[in-house]
C-alpha cells in the first residue's frame, strides 16, 4: 500500500469512529439499548374504519386501489401524511383474507382513545419521557423496560412519530413525549370515543354527525364558539360533520362542503350524533363512499325501473362509481313544455343557410318566434347559425337514459372542488387548444407584462373558487372553442386589453362577444376588469361557483337544465348556456381526459335527476329529415298561354308567421267558351316541390272542375290546394 492511500485510509477511519460516536450520543440521549440502530421512524397504533373504503398505493384518490377495507374493520396506523390539505394515514389492514399496506384517507378511519402502550423490548436499559416531541427537550422521567403508560396523542416532528404520554411511575403522574419506535400499542378495551374529548395532535375526530331537521336553510361554522365570531363556512341541513369536542353548548367539528374542509365551532343543537342523515340532497361535494356490490342493488332502488339497467353495467365496469338519483318532482311532460321555450335551448345548423353541415332542420324548433312559416325563415338566437332546437330533441338531451354509458355520464359527475384534482387532467384537457402552452400579455391594467401558463391558471381558479378545474378547463373550451375566439384575443374593437374566458354576459342576440366583453370590463367584482387571460380564468371561475355551483346547480347537466334550482324563482331559467348540447359535449371532453390518464376506474359520484310520468323508454332523437315547409307562395289560373284569370275567390294568401293558414280552397270562374285553363304555383320553399300545375281540360258548361295542386316539402310532408274552376253556361 503507497503511502498516499494510507494517510487515505488513516483519515476515513478517523471520520468513520467520529461518526459512530456521535450516533452513540444521539441515541443514549433518549434511550440505552443496543437494538436501537435498527429503529424505523413509524407508528403503530389501532384504529377501525367507519366505512367501506379503498386503500391506496399512494396518499391520493388518483392512484391505485388495492380494493376496499370493510366497514369497522380494524387497521394498524403506521404513519399519516397530508397531501393538499387532506391526512392520509398509512394503514395496514385485511383486504378478502390478505393483510396490505397502503394510504386510507383519514377522514373514514376511527382511531382509538387513549390506547395502552408500554415500553417494549428495544429498550434494554430505559427510556427518556421527554417535555416536548424532540430529542434536545427536558427529561420529564425514565422509564424502564415493560412499564405500562397511556398515550393520549401522536406528533410528527421531522419525519419521526412521538407518542404523547400519561404515566403513573413511582407514584408520580408524569405526561411527555417518547418516540413511537419504542413503544408497542395496545387497542383500548372500552373501544368508545367521548364527543367531549379532543383529537390530539393533527389527528381526526372520533365521532360523527350531521345537521338536523332544526337547520331549515344552512348553519354558520363559526371561528370560534360564540355567535360573535367569524364564520368559515355555511353548511346545509343534512351535511355530515365530524366532532372533535364539546364546549360548553358548542361542537367542535371538521366539515368538507363545496370543497372546502375547514375547523370550527357550531351550536351542538343543530347536530344529531350518528350518520343517518334522512333526505340530504346535498351535491356540493366529491367525497364519495363506495358501496359493496351485493349493496348495490339496494342503493339503486330509489331510480326508475328503466335505469337500473344502465346503471347495473356501469358498476359492473366501475364498481368504485357511485350513482345519486336527484328527485326533481317535475312533470316530465311539462318540463319539456318549458324548456322548448323559444331562445331557451338552442343548437347549431348550417342548412338555413344552404350549407349542407351540422344539425338538419328537423332538430330545429318551427314554433313561432324561432321560424317564419310565410318566409321560410329560421330565427338566428346566437351568431349566425344557432337556432332554437325542436322540443323533440330537448327530450333527447334532457332525458338522462340516453347517457348512462361510460362515455356520456360524466355531464352528471359533480362540480365541486377537490384537493386530489391535479395539473395533468387539466393539461390533457387543454391539450390541441390555444391554451395548451403558456400566455405572455401586456395588462392593460398595469402596463405590465403578464406571463404564466394556462394548466396554473385553472388549477389556481378551481382552488380559489372551489370548482373543479376540469369542469372550468372543459368549459372554457367548449365556450370559446380549441382555436379560442374574439373574446380571448385581447384586440377586440373597443374592448382591447379585455379577456372574457368563459362568455359571462354574452347574451344571444346582437353582438353577443361585446356583451361579454363589456361584462368583463365593467366593474370590480370577482376581479374585474379581466384586464389578462389569468384574471379572467380566476375571476370568471368564482362567478361561476358563486352563482351556480353554490346555488345547487353542481353538474354541467345542472347548468344547462335548471330543474333543481334553490331558488323557485329560477325553475327553468338562470342557465348558464343555452347550447342544448352543452352537458353532452362538455361531459365527453372530460371523459376523454381521465380516459387518457388512466384515472376512470377511481372512486367518482354522479348526481343523475328523476322526472315524474316519464316514457318507458328514453326519448329519441328525430329522423335527419329535410325542410319542413309546404305551403304554396302563390297560385294563378290562366286562359290560354298568357291570359290572366282574375276574380280568385278568396284572394290568395300565404300562412302566418306561426303556420295557420286562412284557406286552401280557391274558386275561379271563366267563360263558356274558355275548355281549358293554365295552372301555375310555386312553393315558398326554395326545397319544395309542387305537382298538379299545367294545362287542365274543364267539363262541360256550366259545370265545375276541382283541380288539386300538392306541395311537398322536403322532409316528406304534403299540403293539397284545391282551385275549382267553374265553366259558365
Amino acid at each position: 500500500m503507497n503511502k498516499n492511500c494510507q494517510i487515505r485510509c488513516k483519515r476515513w477511519k478517523i471520520v468513520f469512529l467520529f461518526l459512530l460516536f456521535y450516533v452513540a450520543v444521539l441515541l443514549a440521549s433518549d434511550v440505552k439499548a443496543e437494538a436501537a440502530k435498527t429503529c424505523k421512524n413509524a407508528m403503530s397504533y389501532p384504529g377501525v374504519t367507519t366505512t367501506r373504503v379503498n386503500m391506496r398505493k399512494k396518499a391520493g384518490t388518483k392512484y391505485k386501489s388495492y380494493g376496499m377495507l370493510d366497514k369497522n374493520e380494524e387497521v394498524t396506523i403506521l404513519g399519516y401524511v397530508n397531501n393538499k390539505n387532506q391526512t392520509w394515514y398509512k394503514c395496514r389492514g385485511n383486504i378478502n383474507g390478505v393483510m396490505k399496506t397502503g394510504y386510507v384517507n383519514a377522514a373514514y378511519i376511527k382511531k382509538d382513545i387513549k390506547p395502552t402502550g408500554v415500553v417494549n423490548k428495544k429498550v434494554t436499559s430505559y427510556v427518556n419521557v421527554r417535555k416536548s416531541a424532540k430529542t434536545a427537550s427536558k427529561s420529564v422521567v425514565k422509564l424502564p423496560k415493560n412499564t405500562q403508560l397511556t398515550i393520549t396523542g401522536i406528533k410528527k416532528v421531522s419525519s419521526k412519530y412521538w407518542y404523547k404520554i400519561k404515566v403513573n411511575y413511582k407514584k408520580k403522574k408524569k405526561t411527555g413525549y417518547i418516540l413511537s419506535t419504542y413503544i408497542d400499542v395496545k387497542r383500548n378495551s372500552e373501544g368508545k370515543n367521548k364527543p367531549d374529548e379532543e383529537s390530539p395532535g393533527n389527528e381526526p375526530p372520533t365521532l360523527e354527525g350531521y345537521v338536523n331537521e332544526k337547520v331549515t336553510s344552512s348553519l354558520n361554522v363559526r371561528n370560534e364558539a360564540n355567535t360573535k365570531s367569524a364564520i368559515l363556512l355555511t353548511i346545509p341541513r343534512g351535511t355530515k360533520v365530524t366532532i372533535l369536542a364539546t364546549t360548553g353548548d358548542w361542537y367542535k367539528i371538521t366539515v368538507t362542503y363545496n370543497g372546502k374542509t375547514v375547523t370550527g365551532f357550531v351550536a351542538k343543537e343543530y347536530i344529531t350524533v350518528g350518520t343517518e342523515t334522512g333526505t340530504n340532497t346535498n351535491t356540493n361535494t366529491n367525497n364519495v363512499n363506495v358501496a359493496s356490490d351485493a349493496d348495490f342493488d339496494t342503493l339503486i332502488a330509489a331510480f326508475p325501473d328503466s335505469y337500473k339497467t344502465p346503471l347495473l353495467t356501469l358498476h359492473s365496469q366501475y364498481p368504485n362509481w357511485k350513482f345519486v338519483p336527484v328527485n326533481t318532482n317535475l312533470d316530465w311532460s311539462s318540463v319539456i313544455q318549458n324548456e322548448s321555450v323559444v331562445g331557451r335551448n338552442v343548437i347549431q345548423s348550417n342548412y338555413p343557410r344552404g350549407i349542407a353541415s351540422l344539425s338538419p332542420f328537423s332538430y330545429l324548433s318551427t314554433a313561432p318566434g324561432a321560424y317564419d312559416w310565410s318566409s321560410d325563415t329560421y330565427a338566428p338566437k346566437d351568431g349566425v347559425n344557432w337556432y332554437s332546437a325542436s322540443s323533440q330533441v330537448i327530450a333527447y338531451y334532457m332525458d338522462p337514459r340516453n347517457f348512462l354509458n361510460s362515455t356520456d355520464i360524466f355531464q352528471f359527475e359533480a362540480l365541486a372542488y377537490d384537493v386530489s384534482q391535479s395539473e395533468t387532467v387539466v393539461q390533457s384537457i387543454l391539450n390541441n387548444t390555444f391554451m395548451s402552452g403558456n400566455y405572455s400579455v401586456v395588462d392593460s391594467a398595469t402596463n405590465t407584462i403578464a406571463t404564466g401558463s394556462y394548466k396554473q391558471a385553472f388549477m389556481d381558479a378551481g382552488a380559489t373558487a372551489l370548482a373543479s378545474p376540469y369542469f372550468l378547463a372543459t368549459r372554457c373550451k367548449q365556450e370559446v372553442g380549441a382555436n379560442g375566439s374574439a373574446a380571448t384575443s385581447g384586440a377586440y374593437a373597443g374592448y382591447e386589453g379585455i379577456y372574457n374566458f368563459y362568455n359571462i354576459g354574452a347574451f344571444d342576440g346582437g353582438d353577443a362577444v361585446a356583451k361579454g366583453l363589456q361584462w368583463a370590463r365593467t366593474g370590480t367584482e370577482y376581479g374585474k376588469p379581466w384586464t389578462t387571460p389569468y384574471k379572467s380564468i380566476v375571476g370568471g371561475a368564482q362567478y361561476i361557483a358563486a352563482n351556480y355551483i353554490q346555488k345547487g346547480q353542481n353538474t354541467l347537466y345542472l347548468q344547462k337544465y335548471n330543474v333543481m334550482p334553490v331558488n323557485a324563482a329560477d325553475l327553468y331559467t338562470h342557465q348558464y348556456m343555452t347550447n342544448v348540447q352543452a352537458p353532452y359535449s362538455e361531459g365527453r371532453t372530460t371523459q376523454s381526459a381521465y380516459n387518457s390518464l388512466g384515472i376512470l376506474s377511481d372512486a367518482m359520484i354522479f348526481y343523475i335527476p328523476v322526472y315524474n310520468n316519464m316514457p318507458a323508454a328514453a326519448s329519441p332523437l328525430p329522423a335527419a329529415t329535410g325542410n319542413p315547409n309546404c305551403f304554396l307562395s302563390n297560385i294563378t289560373v290562366y286562359k290560354g298561354t298568357n291570359n290572366k284569370v282574375s276574380g280568385l275567390t278568396p284572394s290568395f294568401s300565404k300562412p302566418g308567421s306561426d303556420g295557420a293558414l286562412a284557406n286552401n280552397t280557391y274558386s275561379v270562374v271563366v267563360g263558356k267558351n274558355v275548355s281549358s285553363v293554365n295552372i301555375t304555383a310555386s312553393a315558398i320553399s326554395k326545397y319544395a316541390t309542387v305537382s298538379g300545375t299545367g294545362t287542365h281540360q274543364l267539363g262541360a258548361k256550366g259545370t265545375t272542375t276541382s283541380i288539386v295542386l300538392t306541395c311537398t316539402a322536403q322532409n316528406g310532408a304534403a299540403r293539397q290546394y284545391v282551385v275549382n274552376v267553374t265553366r259558365k253556361k
